[in-house]
């Protein structure tokens, strides 16, 4: 499977293993915006690009996983945490 490619005038910006990031405050998270996640998954409905972004603790296991909006505009649609 080829991930898409990054174009700019309008198109998508992003590909999946890009970091991105997170557009606002993910509390059950421990997230803060500005934080960052790495693009696991891109799909398009209606002109509208959602991503779905993996963010993990700095020891690299899995924190939880974001559902966002990446165009037209950034925003946290949904989140589930990861297994403790």
């Amino acid at each position: 499977m080829q991930a898409p490619t990054r174009v700019q005038s309008g198109r998508l910006l992003y590909q999946e293993y890009d970091r991105i990031s997170i557009p606002e405050d993910v509390p059950a998270l421990g997230v803060k915006a500005g934080d960052e996640g790495v693009i696991r998954g891109l799909n398009l409905r209606h002109d509208r690009v959602f991503a779905f972004v993996m963010i993990t603790y700095s020891t690299g296991q899995l924190r939880g996983w974001v559902v966002m909006e990446i165009k037209p505009g950034h925003k946290v649609l949904s989140y589930t945490t990861g297994p403790r």
